[in-house]
């Protein structure tokens, strides 16, 4: 595993620190990006079938329209068990809002919460993707730590960004391809 306990190295005068505090929102809507960066093809082909189901009940006059609602059935489902799942998650942790410090660096970043403190080199990151609301970190393919974007300024993101593009540049077998520009 890529995440370890160990101070930070000395002083990098380029370093910034952002202080988040993540919110169940913010655990559930990265847990519903994962499920759609996982599976997009079997997201894809579901929403068609979906579509197609719906469109066979309008153009059947109704008569075929319980394909649409047993077809909506899965996707429900899957929804709500990711929704528990991180709620579960999110409850484990006390149920409140986690405070997090996030020390960023040219070597790594520094995770630290009430009880825990990790240190992250960019050459053990396992992946990072960006999405409209947060950065998702994954030091390992099953392990992710959400930095939400309303905790800090467009410049600490850009710079953020930009580390955790260079760190996960011409990398296989990591996800790599999901920082936006």
């Amino acid at each position: 595993m890529a995440v370890r306990a160990s101070p930070v190295p000395a002083h990098d005068p380029s370093s910034f620190e952002i202080a988040a505090e993540v919110r169940y929102g913010d655990a559930l809507a990265a847990a519903l990006s994962q499920c759609w960066r996982r599976a997009p093809v079997a997201l894809a082909v579901y929403l068609t079938g979906l579509v197609a189901s719906i469109a066979a009940g309008w153009l059947s006059g109704g008569t075929l329209a319980w394909l649409a609602v047993v077809g909506a059935v899965p996707g429900v489902a899957v929804i709500a068990f990711v929704a528990a799942t991180a709620r579960l998650d999110f409850k484990r942790g006390g149920g409140r809002p986690l405070r997090m410090l996030y020390h960023v660096c040219g070597s790594g970043i520094e995770i630290r919460a009430a009880r825990r403190s990790d240190w992250i080199a960019w050459d053990d990151l396992w992946g990072a993707s960006e999405t409209r609301r947060s950065f998702l970190l994954s030091p390992s393919p099953g392990e992710q730590y959400v930095i939400p974007k309303r905790c800090c300024d467009a410049g600490r993101a850009e710079a953020l960004r930009e580390l955790l593009g260079r760190a996960l540049a011409g990398r296989t077998g990591r996800r790599s391809g999901d920082l936006q520009a």
